[in-house]
């Protein structure tokens, strides 16, 4: 009976030892599982960190280019003035030059005319001065006629040469339009798809957010059943315990009972022999109660076995699925890095498209103001000053006629190189105005001399102000 009893005994030991350490294997694993999970806890809060550097360093790298774009347009445009200064001052001393040559002709022609005039007023033969009068009438006819017939092509040319800039400019206007409209709308495209992207991202971070949070909801619950658990071997340890007391207790009495030296009488034997019997059954439940809590204690081991299991793939699906949404955020950066990139393009080409807009507006109303001018303009009536300072004036109305063309052809080459379309190239062509034409018809019928119809084609002949018309004189 006592080697049957130490049998039944150190089973159940064995038994509680395996549940010791199967609890310790879980508190371990359990441990390592908390650990892991601070360290992926460590890991998703280095990735926000990594997203916010990433976001400032875009930023400031945004800055950087905006700054480095800023210089270069402002070092072109440096360039682009120094260039033109340079042009318009080679220009201005070419047309100086001729001025001045076109000066001295002028001079030695007028010269000339008063010393033939001074000739015929000194008092020389009539005969002589009617065939002066005569071949100079002929062949100021004839200057005449070339010289109207050659104004009238030029102003043939000047209406072509106008039509032709209008249409270039009404058609260069519309193109203008078009782009700039075709650029709002890839624009508004380019940040639908930005705020799109900013949205999905958004969207994903509060999900796995979300996730995490869940996670953390679980493994406190698993914690806090682990607590119970231990309490539970905890009860189940002190059980053991008293049970082992009360083994020892009976082994005890086994002894007493069953030991030879001692003399009983016979009824003694068989109340010894009923309480063995009892004993045995004793014995017998017990270690039935305890195989029964043996085995739930390994269901439940069991249970938490699997819980760790479920644990440790969800770690590994969340693992998997940071590495892929960082996997995922990384071509959305680089994507909205382009459109960041995109947009300040669409945004330099749209500020170029407007400010062309406003150069040719402002040409075509400058045109329109000029030719309402000059077609308003009153007409001098004077014949009075013949000196020199009608010569510098004229040079000067031609000095500032060529300024304001070569602002025009500065302002017309411009556009032609941002818009880098068919232009049409108009030639430069030197106007003669219709009003000088005008009053030598008006001298002729008004019966003038032809010495001074002479001497104000000689003074007169190439002026082409557009801001000042020649003066027309007629008989006082």
């Amino acid at each position: 009976m006592s080697k049957k009893g130490r049998s039944k005994g150190e089973k159940p030991e064995m038994e509680v030892d395996a549940v010791q350490m199967a609890n310790e294997e879980l508190r371990a694993k359990l441990t390592s599982v908390q650990i892991e999970f601070q360290q992926e806890k460590s890991k998703v809060g280095k990735l926000r960190e990594r997203l916010q550097e990433a976001k400032l360093e875009r930023e400031q790298e945004q800055r950087r280019h905006t700054a480095y774009i800023s210089e270069l347009r402002a070092k072109l445009h440096e360039e682009k003035t120094k260039e033109l200064q340079a042009l318009r001052e080679v220009l201005i001393r070419q047309h100086e030059q001729e001025a001045a040559r076109t000066a001295k002709i002028k001079e030695g022609e007028l010269q000339r005319l008063q010393a033939t005039l001074n000739v015929l007023r000194d008092g020389a033969a009539d005969k002589v001065k009617t065939a002066l009068l005569a071949e100079a009438r002929e062949e100021a006819r004839r200057a005449f006629d070339g010289e109207r017939l050659r104004l009238q092509q030029e102003i043939l040319e000047l209406k072509a040469a106008r039509k032709q800039a209008e249409e270039a400019l009404s058609n260069c206007m519309q193109a203008d339009k078009a782009k700039a409209a075709d650029l709002r709308a890839a624009y508004q495209a380019h940040q639908d798809e930005v705020h799109r992207i900013k949205r999905e991202c958004e969207r994903d971070i509060r999900r796995l957010m979300d996730e995490i949070k869940g996670k953390d909801r679980v493994i406190l619950a698993l914690e806090k059943e682990l607590g119970v658990q231990t309490g539970q071997t905890q009860k189940l340890l002190l059980q053991k315990e008293a049970l082992d007391e009360q083994l020892v207790q009976v082994r005890e009495a086994e002894r007493y009972h069953g030991s030879p030296k001692r003399e009983l009488p016979p009824g003694i034997g068989d109340m010894a022999e009923l309480m063995g019997v009892q004993d045995q059954h004793m014995d017998e439940r017990d270690v039935r109660r305890f195989q029964l809590k043996i085995a739930e204690l390994n269901s439940v081991i069991r249970k938490l076995e699997d819980r760790n299991t479920l644990l440790a793939d969800e770690r590994n699906e969340l693992l998997k699925r940071s590495r892929e949404t960082e996997v995922q955020l990384k071509p959305l950066v680089e994507k909205n890095k382009r459109m960041n990139k995109k947009n300040e393009d669409l945004l330099q080409s749209i500020q170029r498209m407007e400010e062309k807009i406003k150069n040719l507006t402002r040409e075509n109303v400058e045109m329109k103001e000029k030719l309402s001018a000059q077609a308003s303009l009153k007409r001098h009536t004077s014949l009075n000053d013949l000196s020199l300072t009608r010569d510098e004036q004229e040079i000067e109305f031609l000095r500032l006629q060529v300024l304001e063309q070569q602002h025009v052809i500065d302002d017309l080459s411009l556009v032609c190189l941002h818009e880098r379309e068919r232009q049409p190239s108009v030639g430069r062509m030197r106007p003669r105005p219709r009003e000088w034409q005008q009053g030598c018809r008006a001298m002729l019928l008004a019966g003038w001399d032809l010495t001074e119809l002479l001497l104000v084609m000689g003074t007169f002949p190439l002026c082409s102000s557009r801001k000042q018309p020649p003066p027309v004189y007629t008989t006082s």
